[in-house]
Formats: C-alpha cells, sequence, structure tokens
C-alpha cells in the first residue's frame, strides 16, 4: 500500500508537466510503479511537504513555505536540506524547488549518499525505476518528443573528423566541453543502477566514473558536496572523454544546440535510451538522433582486421576485402575509427538530423 498517495500524486502530476515526464498507463494514469519509487524518495511527512513545491526554476523562499504550512522554519529547513543534500529536490539560497524528471531518475544513482547508505533501498529503486522505465514504457517519452524529435543525440569523437571548411562543428565532443565552463565528473546513473541489481553485464568491461554534468547543472550538483562528484576543468573533461571513446563508450547529450546539460558515456547493455537502438525489445529508431558524420573506409588502407566490427554498437559494419560502412545504419559516434590500427576510417560530414535551436546558436 502506499502511504499518502495523494501527495505523491500531487507531486508526480507537477513533474508530468515537464520534459520527460512520469510513467503512464494507457489511460493516463500515472503508474503505481512510478508511485511506489517515489514514496522511496519522500516519506509521508516529506511529501507533505514537497507537494507544495514547484519545478525549477519556480522556487519557494523557506520563510514563505512555513508560513503556507504552518510549521517553524528551523524545523522545516532541516527537512529540505536533508532532501536537497540527496538530489530530491533542489535549494537555491534559502529557495526550494522540485527538480525535474531526469534528476528525480537518476538521483538515486548518482549521489554515494543515496547508494551507499543504504543498499536494500537502492537496488528497489532500481528495481522499480527498470520495471516503469521498460514495462510501462516510460523510456518512450524520453526518447521522442511530442514532435517526434529525439530528446537526445549521438556525439562524434573529435579527433577522427575530415576537416571541412565553414562548418560549425556542433555535434563534436569537444566542441560541447568548450560550450562549457563548468563541469562535474559523476558515476554512470545506468551502471550504478544495473549494478545495485546485480545485472550489470559490463563490469570488468567499462569503468563507472566518466559522465560528465555541465554549466548549471554541474554547479547544482557540485554544491550538495557528495563525495564522488568532482569538480573538473575542461582539459580533464577531454581527456576522460577521449579514453571512455577508446574503451567503446558512446558519448551522447541533449539534443539541443544550446545549454547542453549532460555529457554521458554510454555502454550497450545498461544505456537505456542506448538500448532503444541495441537491445530487443526496445527497439526504435528515433530513440537517439544520429550524429550528422557517417564513417568513412579508405579501402586502400584498411587490411580487413575487423577490429571496426567488434567495436560498432549498431550493427553498421561488414568486412569483406575491406570494411563496409551501411550508412543508414551508421550514428556517426566514431568509436570505429578511434581505434582503427591502420587509420583507415575517418568521419565524413553528411546533413542528416535537424538539430533543435542550432540556427539561433549559429547567429
Amino acid at each position: 500500500m502506499i502511504k499518502n498517495r495523494e501527495a505523491l500524486e500531487r507531486i508526480a502530476k507537477k513533474l508530468s508537466k515537464v520534459q520527460q515526464g512520469v510513467a503512464k498507463d494507457g489511460k493516463g494514469n500515472i503508474t503505481d510503479t512510478y508511485l511506489k519509487y517515489l514514496s522511496l524518495l519522500y516519506g509521508p511527512e516529506e511529501a507533505e511537504i514537497v507537494q507544495h513545491l514547484e519545478i525549477m526554476p519556480n522556487a519557494i523562499r523557506i520563510s514563505k513555505l512555513a508560513k503556507q504550512l504552518g510549521k517553524e522554519k528551523k524545523e522545516l529547513k532541516e527537512i529540505l536540506d536533508k532532501l536537497a543534500n540527496k538530489g530530491f529536490i533542489m535549494k537555491m539560497g534559502t529557495s526550494y524547488a522540485l527538480p525535474n524528471p531526469l534528476m528525480i531518475y537518476d538521483a538515486p544513482f548518482i549521489l554515494k549518499t543515496n547508494y551507499e547508505d543504504d543498499k536494500e533501498k537502492t537496488a528497489e529503486l532500481a528495481r522499480l525505476s527498470r520495471k516503469f522505465f521498460e514495462k510501462e514504457q516510460y523510456y518512450r517519452s524520453w526518447e521522442t518528443s511530442i514532435h517526434g524529435t529525439p530528446r537526445s543525440r549521438i556525439l562524434t569523437v573529435s579527433e577522427k573528423i575530415e576537416s571541412e571548411k565553414d562548418i560549425v562543428p556542433i555535434e563534436e565532443v569537444y566542441n560541447i566541453i568548450d560550450q562549457n565552463s563548468s563541469f562535474a565528473l559523476i558515476p554512470c546513473p545506468c551502471r550504478i543502477r544495473s549494478e545495485a541489481e546485480g545485472i550489470r553485464k559490463c563490469k570488468d568491461k567499462y569503468p563507472i566514473h566518466n559522465c560528465l554534468l555541465l554549466g548549471a547543472m554541474a554547479e547544482g550538483v557540485l554544491q550538495m558536496g557528495d563525495p564522488v562528484v568532482r569538480r573538473i576543468d575542461k582539459e580533464e573533461a577531454k581527456k576522460i572523454t577521449a579514453e571512455a571513446a577508446k574503451l567503446g563508450l558512446v558519448h551522447t547529450t541533449d539534443n539541443y544546440a544550446k545549454n547542453s546539460n549532460i555529457l554521458c558515456a554510454c555502454c550497450e547493455c545498461c544505456c537505456g535510451l542506448l538500448a532503444g537502438l541495441t537491445r530487443t525489445g526496445l527497439e526504435n529508431p528515433r530513440a537517439i538522433a544520429k550524429a550528422n558524420y557517417i564513417a568513412n573506409v579508405d579501402s586502400e588502407i584498411c587490411t580487413a582486421c575487423q577490429t571496426c566490427l567488434d567495436r560498432c554498437k549498431f550493427g553498421a559494419i561488414e568486412v569483406n576485402e575491406y570494411a563496409i560502412i551501411n550508412e543508414n545504419k551508421c550514428m556517426g559516434c566514431g568509436l570505429c575509427a578511434v581505434t582503427c590500427p591502420n587509420d583507415a576510417i575517418s568521419l565524413k560530414r553528411v546533413e542528416r538530423e535537424e538539430i533543435p535551436g542550432v540556427q539561433a546558436s549559429l547567429i
């Protein structure tokens, strides 16, 4: 039985009004699984308070909230600060707000104070989140907007791009990094979630700490003071992304030309969005937008060693006398090019995806 269901439903209804929203059934009702998940973030007393908050950036001052609820400001601040330190609400000076649905979904698996302090609770949160994400098809609201536009896009490794004049390389990893000045290195919430459930397949293949938060999102999480979240500079950010690409992780970010919040290093087994392209049961060709680059093989140099075949997550390469790229399947990530022993693969520019807001960013 879900305690304080009405307060949790009010919280969920507020979250449902912004990007990603919440898990709903075929009739548009918030699912019990999602409400159970929220009940583990907010106990009955906490839910009674949190239901009165609005989604960021619309925050309410502690003094106003205390007066509204008829509570002592000191008592209320203790409750809210505890939630803010866990990332379950956001604190801005003396004001508080609900985080966006992305933070609701990922915070339990980003901050060590959450996933290390109560491993049993973390495992239950992981189980519930996987259930509403996959079985209740919450992933659909993450993959594609109501306009049919993917919410995330693949980024291309910068080192292997064929240089062209008058091209603004907005989809290159380093370009996204250069647009920002604040960076927070965080553990991958998708791999932590799988780890908590005991189903992580890439445990001996990929590290945990190589995802980045950018800009205001980075500063907000850094202020929480969690021991596994670390401030890094621009050069270290580029080094981490280069190492991740060599390991075989796909870089993705928000599908918008400006103000990206995240730079993920995604694996094929744990990432919910990448799984929409790579794992049976969640196929969706519009799960993630392709980069406007395609792998290009120099057949004179290629030795058909099949290194690229093993590297490609999307089944876009066939090797006969030399590697052949299926341009319809190629996502433009560049992982095949990064470790080609003969430098036979580069990335050529091909306009095939419109990036929302790109024209405004180039003016």
